[in-house]
């Protein structure tokens, strides 16, 4: 019960944290769509995407490793060779950033290569930083840094893009400044750096663990790079800039959705970790996934349609048309969530390597799916190859980490997908916003009468603790 309270509190902390900047990105997409161009956008979109690719292949994917071992370890002489280290690895993949963007220069005729350097290095150092907030127990400046950075990219953007027209260069100042400011008040708080780095400071067993389980990460990190962000480039090919800027818009109200994955995620990483030894993990874990199931559910189906709801004031005219596709890409997301819940057994066990084999297969089909289905569905193509994809990999990864633990699914869990797709049926065919809402309140009320006990009295206690303590 203990552990199960602390799994939904750790919920609630990361949805502060994380809520706060994919809100602000949700108030920017009408930002953005008034004053940039789609095809602006769209080449955006592309950027960014390029920079995460980047980051992923600089950092090595030290931003998992140094989140796991500070986790493990609490010796303030071992975590500072785990925070100097990964601070040199850091200060010499700039080194290389600078170099490939010097060479792309000089051969290759790239918009804003500069600042898409920059934002790769500075995007590179916040990710890592924030993962060693919450390595060292920091969880609630990981909060503040969170609320803080959104803050500031909206400040950002409202003076790069209206005030002083910078179009959408504007975009990468504001997100590289709020970030670079961010981390400089967070540090002067906590002087993690002060207490922790030391240049010269060295224990070449730790690196040399780290790296054997970060290294494998990072062909994983490709392939998940290549799951999420080959899609706009299929999409630059054959059907334009244009239409990967209303893609890219969509894209914006579903990551509200991977937002609330990456909450779960990040409070079940914590759980999952300390709870992996515990005598009686197959059945507690198979109880996180089945309330995962439920809450993760619901919560899609009540987001897309607010979201569909409001559609008309907060997207211009011209990207309208993207409204079409939130709700498959909603269904993706659950099929990401589900497949990321079982990415533990990798982590836990440290046996990262074997997590491969099924991104790879995933990867391919993703890519084939892209190929054969855009050509004859365009949009609607790339969204039912990451349905598919998503799709195959949790019940490859279902089978899998038997290795690891055992989850039992009951015949209920079938119950929330049933719901999605009486929701799909609402989303489609009623026009009527007023029966949409009616419908909706139906369905929600529902899920709530045949979610299982246990997951209801979880919610309410936690609920009624925080108004307890207002």
């Amino acid at each position: 019960m203990e552990r199960s309270r602390k799994f939904i509190k750790d919920i609630f902390i990361y949805a502060i944290g994380n809520l706060g900047s994919k809100l602000i990105t949700f108030l920017l997409v009408p930002l953005y769509t008034y004053f940039i161009a789609p095809d602006d956008f769209g080449y955006y979109d592309i950027a960014l995407n390029i920079s995460f690719l980047g980051i992923g292949v600089l950092s090595f994917q030290l931003r998992d490793g140094v989140f796991r071992f500070l986790l493990d370890n609490e010796d303030d002489r071992i975590r500072k060779d785990i925070i100097s280290f990964t601070c040199r690895f850091l200060l010499r993949s700039t080194l290389v950033a600078f170099a490939i963007g010097l060479v792309c220069l000089f051969f290759f005729e790239i918009r804003f290569l500069p600042w898409i350097v920059a934002l790769t290095i500075v995007f590179m150092f916040y990710e890592i930083y924030i993962q060693v907030i919450r390595g060292l127990g920091k969880n609630v400046y990981f909060v503040y840094i969170g609320i803080l950075t959104s803050f500031l990219t909206i400040l950002f953007s409202c003076l790069f893009i209206i005030a002083l027209d910078c179009g959408v260069l504007g975009i990468f100042y504001a997100n590289i400044l709020s970030r670079v400011l961010s981390m400089g008040i967070i540090e002067c708080k906590l002087k993690i750096l002060k207490k922790y780095f030391r240049y010269d400071f060295s224990d070449p067993q730790i690196n040399r663990e780290m790296i054997k389980y970060s290294l494998p990460l990072l062909p994983n990190a490709l392939c998940w790079w290549l799951l999420g962000s080959s899609n706009r480039l299929f999409i630059d090919h054959y059907l334009g800039l244009e239409s990967n800027g209303i893609y890219a818009v969509a894209m914006k109200f579903a990551s509200i959705l991977e937002t609330f994955s990456l909450i779960i995620y990040q409070a079940w990483q914590e759980t999952a970790i300390k709870q992996y030894g515990s005598q009686d993990k197959n059945s507690f874990f198979s109880s996180v996934l089945y309330a995962q199931m439920y809450a993760f559910s619901a919560f899609v189906i009540l987001v897309i349609f607010v979201i569909k709801w409001n559609y008309g004031w907060l997207v211009d005219e011209n990207f309208q048309a993207s409204a079409q596709y939130l709700f498959p890409m909603g269904i993706s997301v659950i099929f990401f969530s589900l497949t990321s819940f079982f990415d533990m057994g990798y982590q836990c066990s440290k046996e990262t390597a074997r997590n491969l084999p099924g991104v790879i297969l995933a990867t391919v089909l993703n890519l084939l799916f892209n190929y054969l289905l855009i050509q004859r569905w365009a949009i609607w193509g790339i969204v039912a190859s990451s349905i598919l994809t998503y799709l195959f990999l949790f019940l490859y990864r279902l089978v899998d980490s038997r290795r690891f633990f055992r989850v039992k699914i009951p015949y209920g869990g079938l119950i929330p997908l049933v719901g999605c797709l009486v929701a799909g049926i609402i989303y489609y065919s009623i026009t009527s916003i007023y029966f949409q809402v009616a419908f909706v309140f139906i369905l929600m009320f529902f899920l709530w009468l045949v979610m299982p006990g246990y997951i209801k009295k979880q919610l309410k206690v936690m609920v009624l603790s925080k108004l307890l303590k207002k």
